[in-house]
């Protein structure tokens, strides 16, 4: 299911609550009418439009939520929805979420739903506007995991322009999916870095141990593990966004391979993890985020000792 909030003046409130919402979960038709119809959308709700609690209510929702529609109503460009819509649209923008303005009586948009773009240095609207039905299938497809990955342009060619862009489809494909070897490499290179650098630590920690009279070995130990469990945190989340990363490349990767004759990369994650060759397969992620926990251990246990140490020394 796909978590979506959506940001609306309390004038709209009916319309939110009888037509957008059971349209979007399916419980209604194009025509209005009562429908069950598969769909993706899981609306999280205000629980008050209470002041006191209406802010902390929407910040966390907005978290919890991967789309973010934002309605406009005829009081959309007033200044207390200006601040309250706006806050709203700011936290969105804050999470980066994924955010679509539906519009339904083509007013002009208010204010904070502009932003500069820092590319072109333009004035332009923070997202596209599109027609509920629209909404509906971009949020039923985020669902399914699937995203279009044709440009507008490509789409509204005719069937004998698109053919004559397949060596190109084809070309686009092998250069990202160099980008994702690419990536791996880079991934290398960081667990290089960091693995020198905490083997170099935790050898300075013992000449340290060894060599330097208390009580300045014990803030410099302290110091030192202090600063390689730190240094092993941030390996592990550099890891994570990397796995995150390459998982989205191999994801666009499939869907190029949907227009290709052969689904490589697809037919091989099937094969590795089919349940039928009774492996367990481990990403290679999970298994390289195991090193900087080992690292991030043996700071913790040098610690532990060196505390322990100095307990029984003083009894």
């Amino acid at each position: 299911m796909v978590n979506v909030f959506i940001i609306h003046s309390g004038k709209d409130e009916d319309l939110v609550n009888e037509t957008v919402i059971p349209y979007l979960c399916g419980n209604i038709d194009d025509n209005n009418k009562p429908a069950h119809i598969d769909s993706y959308a899981n609306v999280l709700m205000l629980k008050s439009g209470n002041s006191s609690i209406w802010k902390p209510d929407a910040h966390r929702k907005i978290k919890q939520a991967q789309v973010v529609i934002v309605l406009l109503g005829d009081d959309s460009n007033k200044e207390s929805k200006i601040k309250t819509m706006g806050w709203e649209v700011d936290q969105a923008l804050k999470y980066n979420k994924q955010i679509m303005i539906y519009n339904p009586k083509s007013l002009d948009l208010p204010r904070f739903l502009y932003h500069n773009d820092p590319y072109s240095g333009k004035t332009e609207p923070i997202a596209g506007q599109f027609p509920l039905k629209l909404i509906k299938k971009k949020i039923d497809d985020f669902g399914k995991g699937y995203y279009d990955i044709f440009s507008p342009v490509y789409e509204k060619m005719d069937d004998e322009s698109k053919k004559a862009h397949k060596d190109e489809l084809l070309e686009q494909y092998k250069m990202f999916q160099k980008t994702s070897e690419d990536l791996v490499s880079r991934r290398q290179t960081v667990n290089s870095f960091y693995i020198s650098v905490n083997s170099a630590l935790v050898a300075l920690v013992g000449v340290v141990m060894g060599w330097v009279d208390a009580p300045a070995k014990n803030y410099i130990v302290a110091f030192m593990c202090l600063t390689g469990v730190i240094l092993s945190l941030s390996w592990a989340n550099l890891l994570e966004s990397y796995g995150n990363l390459n998982s989205a490349k191999m994801k666009v990767l499939n869907l190029i391979e949907e227009q290709l004759p052969i689904a490589l990369y697809d037919v091989e994650w099937k094969v590795m993890s089919d349940k039928l060759n009774n492996k367990k397969y481990v990403s290679f992620t999970k298994s390289e985020k195991r090193i900087p926990l080992i690292f991030a251990i043996v700071y913790v246990i040098i610690t532990l000792a060196l505390i322990a140490l100095n307990i029984a020394k003083m009894l």
